[in-house]
């Protein structure tokens, strides 16, 4: 490549200056600037190392009125919690490949954030949405879906692309985890009841009971909201009974992460006194005090895979009606087999 000028470097170079010192068509630098894939690797290195030294920025706004898209695509998340922040990495991941950028939408569960976030796609700002919930006004048609691939919670009413993950054969792993090591009296606290996937861990939950000859009692079901107050909460609660659980099975990390706290505070041991499962196998779950038994959900890939899904769609390619990825559990410090001993109950301070 030939040398290239201050002046060049300084100043806002153009298309069709790349073009000429690479020595290429302007439809070259275009495609290696949006569909990346449809060049070699190394013309398209040439073609970004060449944009950065002549410090070349895209005029997306004319891009996006002479194609008629906004390239962009608009991840809409019910709280900005780890889970959900590696999802948004893996779908910008698949995203930047393919030309696309990704804007964060947080609902915070409320619907008039949720349609503003809708919106978006109407008003011309983002192309379409990877979502976990729709607002009633369009998941009853009364406005117009846009394109749109659901991750983790199936859309009401609407046939609309999901991905989703095993969750209740993932949460039977993890109580049968629990059942094998000996645990007969074993609770579980839900996630946020309005979510499908936490209905559907506890119905994985129950089904390891029940194959195991064990009845899930009422009082070892704890509702829960997915944070780590409630998972505080819910212990708190449950070792009140009089015959406590000697093990639980949380329906997600940060509430187990509150469980083991609050067990702590009570002066019980994790796992010497009472052993905890989670979900989700956060980045931090291999770091807990101790290091959380938990099963892992592929958020990077539901992230990416959503994403992928949602480009086909915008291109008019062939979409899946449904993706089901796998989980694994992963067991760590904080579950054991319960101590042989039967022991008092503390008092709650």
């Amino acid at each position: 490549m030939a040398k290239i000028s201050v002046k060049a470097r300084t100043s806002s170079a153009t298309i069709t200056d790349v073009a000429r010192e690479l020595g290429v068509s302007i439809s070259t630098v275009s495609r290696a600037l949006t569909r990346p894939q449809l060049l070699r690797p190394e013309t398209r290195a040439r073609v970004l190392a060449a944009v950065e030294q002549l410090n070349y920025r895209p005029n997306l706004l004319a891009r996006g009125l002479k194609s008629g898209r906004a390239g962009a695509i608009l991840l809409v998340v019910p709280n900005l919690s780890p889970f959900f922040m590696e999802i948004f990495a893996g779908a910008e991941e698949a995203a930047h490949e393919a030309g696309f950028s990704v804007l964060l939408g947080h609902s915070a569960e409320d619907p008039a954030r949720e349609i503003a976030c809708f919106d978006q796609v109407a008003s011309g700002r983002a192309d379409g949405i990877i979502s976990a919930a729709v607002p009633s006004i369009y998941a009853s048609g009364k406005r117009p879906l846009p394109p749109l691939v659901m991750v983790m919670e199936r859309c009401p009413e609407r046939t609309v692309p999901l991905i989703r993950v095993d969750d209740d054969t993932g949460a039977m792993r993890a109580t049968e985890h629990l059942i094998g090591l000996g645990h007969r009296r074993i609770a579980h606290i839900c996630g946020n009841k309005k979510a499908q996937s936490s209905a559907r861990r506890l119905e994985g939950y129950r089904r390891a009971l029940d194959q195991a000859g064990l009845r899930a009692q009422p009082e070892w079901i704890h509702p829960g909201d997915y944070s780590v107050q409630s998972g505080m909460d819910a212990v708190r609660r449950l070792m009140l009974l009089k015959h406590p659980p000697t093990a639980i099975f949380c329906a997600n990390d940060e509430m187990a992460y509150g469980a083991i706290h609050a067990l702590h505070l009570l002066g019980l041991r994790v796992p010497q006194d009472i052993s905890i499962a989670g979900c989700d196998d956060q980045n931090m779950a291999a770091y807990s005090s101790p290091p959380l038994t938990t099963l892992h959900i592929p958020r990077h890939d539901l992230g990416r895979r959503a994403a992928l899904e949602l480009i086909d769609k915008l291109q008019g390619r062939d979409v899946a009606h449904e993706v089901l990825l796998p989980t694994r559990l992963v067991v760590r410090e904080s579950t054991a087999a319960p101590a042989a001993a039967s022991r008092a109950r503390p008092a709650p301070r």
